[in-house]
């Protein structure tokens, strides 16, 4: 046996288990939590407002990545916090006898959160590092297959099973859940143990030697990342695509499992997980696999908007589920399987364009790999606020009409897809060459004068002042608000002064933004340069359009306050 032959070997032994530790961690939070909060009696402006509040952890994860490579190894890293989730897990089951189950509970997801993201970082660099390209390349689809597996099993196959054990049984919905977490904390706990043995340490190719260097090489790869031309048109498609499926990902279990006379489909929790993590698995990774051969078989621009289409047009199968639902006319078991599926099918086959067109346009250059991930943590931070906002919504205007909103919310969606730019060709080979093994684009330094330079190092600063009013309304803003949810008129004063206080950080932010972009379009005047301009114009757009939604979120925060 050739010793490539016994490495592809040994990868099985550790690859499948490493992707379906990584799935069940971020299925249980975002699925299995969902379902459990609202089969023991709670709100379903509570659960989203609290859970979706939680994908912050995963969003943020470029942030602290570099940091883990300071200390131990990789698998340390995997090892530790496996563990730890397991711990938590078992916390989680532990509390729900407790008065203040919510509130524990949430505490320690959050924690459990960080610790999936750390996980999911080493986990990727032990991937990257201890396998060659080609194994890598062909280990792709059972990466995939194992994380969606983790799916199935922990918000899916698991809560099927007991749920029909609690029926037989007689056990109470409390005592069920507390079987359900305690039985993914031990599966991540022998998961652990069985790596402790199989897992490989992974590598670094270059260790940090201190604090300052990884934030200054963690600066200097973000700066480049806004640098690129059509900025701001590609950031509009990255937050505005999953608009529309962003308000469902949550609210749509929670109406499945709603009681029919508050216009829900009134499922079982089991019944729901059988939906949602079994059969809208199956069709969702049918509707990718066509999305992928379709989007490489007539080029990405020119099939962008109609794979936007197909992620926004299913939500019309909720609208349908509601409306039957909110006339009390029965919908049998087949049918509300079929459009949920129909949705799924939808979604799959619709997100290719998104992942494409991020590793396509926005990703491309002497940071490939970081840049990527820069774009999938915005990407996924856009879902924090849609995800919270979801459930009160719902709650205010009823299932029915809020499937409606969710369709005229996917409208942006799609005019986003259809007129995204693409700065760089569907061809790799025009407009992009080569130097070893870096990728040089277009926009790199190496390939423009000095004023052209000039004007892109301006813009791009001016961008990231705009980035970071965007990011302060998505983090801290939605945070705010989301505590403000649930209180009584007139004690949410601290909440309210908070808002104001983070309207000063916006101010400077609008500050500087403005100035650079003026310093960006003197200096483009002088070199008669405007292809880095228009992201000195976006900046400003972007901060302008920040501006009235700090707005609207003090007129609502003071309606919640006082």
């Amino acid at each position: 046996m050739s010793s490539k032959t016994h490495s592809a070997l040994r990868s099985f032994l550790w690859v499948p288990s490493l992707y379906l530790a990584m799935g069940i961690p971020y299925n249980v939070v975002n699925g299995t939590a969902v379902r459990m909060y609202k089969s023991l009696g709670y709100a379903d402006s509570q659960i989203t407002v609290a859970v979706g509040s939680i994908g912050i952890a995963w969003s943020l994860k470029p942030l602290w990545a570099a940091f883990l490579d300071m200390y131990r190894t990789k698998k340390f890293f995997v090892l530790s916090m496996e563990l730890l989730i397991s711990l938590l897990l078992l916390g989680v089951a532990m509390s729900l006898p407790a008065a203040g189950f919510f509130q524990i509970s949430i505490a320690i997801l959050w924690i459990a959160a960080f610790a999936s993201s750390s996980q999911d970082i080493c986990a990727d660099g032990i991937y990257l590092t201890a396998l060659d390209k080609p194994t890598q390349a062909r280990l792709a689809g059972t990466q995939s297959m194992f994380w969606i597996l983790g799916k199935v099993l922990a918000a899916g196959i698991l809560i099927s099973v007991l749920d029909r054990m609690r029926a037989a049984e007689g056990w109470s919905a409390q005592h069920m859940w507390q079987v359900v977490m305690a039985t993914c904390a031990v599966g991540m706990a022998v998961l652990a143990v069985y790596h402790l043995f199989f897992l490989p340490p992974g590598s670094i190719t270059d260790r940090p030697q201190s604090v300052r260097q990884v934030v200054g090489d963690f600066v200097g790869t973000a700066t480049t990342f806004f640098h690129k031309r059509a900025f701001w048109g590609m950031i509009a498609f990255v937050f505005l695509y999953r608009l529309g499926e962003g308000l469902i990902l949550q609210e749509g279990q929670l109406f499945l499992q709603s009681a029919q006379g508050r216009g829900g489909l009134g499922l079982t929790a089991g019944e729901v997980s059988n939906i949602e993590a079994v059969y809208g698995t199956v069709t969702g990774i049918i509707g990718g696999l066509l999305g992928g051969w379709f989007a490489g078989r007539i080029g990405l621009s020119r099939s962008l908007w109609i794979l936007g289409l197909f992620l926004n047009i299913p939500h019309f199968t909720y609208i349908y589920l509601s409306h039957f639902a909110a006339a009390g006319h029965g919908l049998s078991y087949g049918t509300i399987v079929t459009m949920v599926s129909i949705e799924k099918f939808g979604y799959g086959f619709g997100m290719v364009g998104n992942m494409i067109y991020m590793m396509q346009q926005i990703a491309p250059g002497r940071c490939t790999m970081t840049h990527y991930a820069f774009a999938t943590a915005l990407m996924n931070l856009v879902l924090v606020p849609t995800a919270m906002v979801s459930g009160p919504l719902a709650e205010w205007l009823g299932f029915s009409t809020f499937f409606l909103v969710v369709m005229f919310a996917s409208v942006p969606s799609v005019l986003a897809a259809w007129r995204a730019p693409f700065p760089l060709p569907d061809d790799e080979g025009q407009g992009i060459s080569s130097e070893g093994m870096v990728m040089v684009t277009v926009d790199d330094p190496t390939r423009l004068s000095a004023a052209e330079r000039a004007v892109q190092a301006l813009a791009g600063r001016a961008s990231i002042y705009a980035m970071l009013s965007i990011l302060t309304i998505l983090i801290l803003d939605a945070k705010i608000l989301g505590s403000l949810q649930g209180q009584s008129a007139g004690t949410g004063k601290v909440q309210f002064a908070l808002l104001l206080g983070v309207v000063v950080i916006k101010g400077y932010f609008a500050w500087k933004t403005f100035s650079l972009a003026s310093q960006a379009r003197a200096a483009a005047d002088l070199a008669a340069e405007r292809n880095y301009l228009s992201n000195a114009h976006g900046a400003k757009v972007a901060t302008l359009i920040c501006a009235a939604v700090t707005l609207c979120i003090l007129a609502f925060g003071y309606r919640m306050a006082f």
